[in-house]
């Protein structure tokens, strides 16, 4: 939303507020929050305010609809329902446009995240498969690359539907990620073309698109798909999808996180050295640099940590390499049971 205002503001400005909506205190725990984007643009037609919300539709000037596919708006109203809200929208033409949504947020009283059983997918149980991911939107790829590679898979990407053919035949992949709408050519043809070549026809085709209409899901296993992900792509359901066509078994983490009461921790198996935890302070501070994803903050808090005291570097050292590979969720792990 914040990206559409300043694409469509040339003149005066863009505004996000955050802001509490007052509810009795019997209702706290629902707790409303409005986030509202508001702009002086060029405004939406009233004809065209109730369609902007639809895959592929796009309002305004042809100069500003060859800036986009017409799929954020449509993307986003999903991710927010999908939080329990509504995404709604008033506009002027000429004037300028309001978007604002309401969440229920409930208060937390705790920050300690509750333990779950859910067990994490680490990598494939035998070879490695082949994955051709195609999608116009180098964002979309660069997810499903991300999410895809440190699994295992081998990936190669296109760009549209006409490169995806030509991959195809080079690659010979063992399952095609494959988007609808792109320029050159759309998803529907390439799928038909591919199912042309001899080498090809019993690759796996799943088709990514944030259109989830049933009559777009029936065209796609006309056209020769064997299945359907609707955007925004849930890594849980693309990783059963694929299990489920590729006859996959998952290699799973293995829970090594170390007793509450343990004073030091060995964590990589490239160093024998204890990994010495330094104080509560610096922990929770890690902690929360880890849930803001903050990854010059956990590098520069390690940074100060290994000059404070020979006995917290190799602590220091382990958290500076998973900083530099950007593992998140793993320096977590590694701090959570210190909190």
């Amino acid at each position: 939303m914040l990206g559409n205002a300043v694409k469509f503001t040339e003149r005066g400005g863009v505004t996000f507020k955050v802001s509490s909506i007052q509810t009795p205190k019997s209702q706290l725990q629902n707790q409303k929050i409005r986030f509202q984007v508001e702009d002086s643009g060029i405004g939406i037609a009233p004809d065209e305010l109730g369609k902007i919300f639809l895959p592929f539709q796009q309002a305004g000037e042809r100069h500003y609809q060859a800036q986009g596919t017409g799929l954020g708006l449509a993307i986003s109203k999903r991710l927010v329902e999908m939080m329990g809200g509504e995404l709604h929208v008033e506009s002027t033409l000429g004037q300028g446009t309001t978007f604002w949504m309401e969440l229920d947020l409930p208060e937390v009283f705790s920050m300690i995240p509750k333990q779950t059983e859910k067990r994490i997918i680490i990598g494939i149980d035998g070879p490695s498969r082949k994955v051709l991911v195609v999608d116009d939107q180098w964002e979309n790829r660069s997810v499903l690359v991300n999410l895809l590679k440190p699994l295992g898979f081998e990936i190669m990407e296109a760009s549209n539907g006409q490169e995806s053919v030509e991959k195809a035949r080079q690659f010979r992949p063992d399952v095609i990620l494959m988007d609808l709408v792109m320029p050159v050519m759309d998803g529907f043809e390439a799928t038909r073309s591919i199912r042309q070549v001899n080498e090809l026809t019993d690759v796996i085709i799943i088709v990514t698109s944030a259109s989830a209409f049933q009559q777009d899901q029936e065209v796609s296993l006309a056209a020769g798909c064997n299945d359907f992900l609707a955007k925004p792509i849930q890594l849980d359901e693309m990783l059963e999808k694929l299990r489920e066509h590729l006859k996959l078994e998952w290699v799973y983490e293995v829970d090594r996180r170390p007793k509450k009461t343990q004073d030091h921790l060995q964590i990589s198996d490239k160093t024998t050295q204890p990994l010495v935890v330094p104080p509560a302070p610096i922990i929770k501070t890690l902690y929360e640099f880890t849930m803001q994803g903050h990854i010059d903050g956990i590098i520069e808090q390690a940074t100060q940590l290994e000059k404070t005291d020979e006995k917290f570097k190799p602590f220091a050292t382990e958290l500076l390499r998973l900083a530099n590979e950007f593992q998140v969720r793993k320096i977590r792990e590694l701090i959570k049971p210190y909190l």
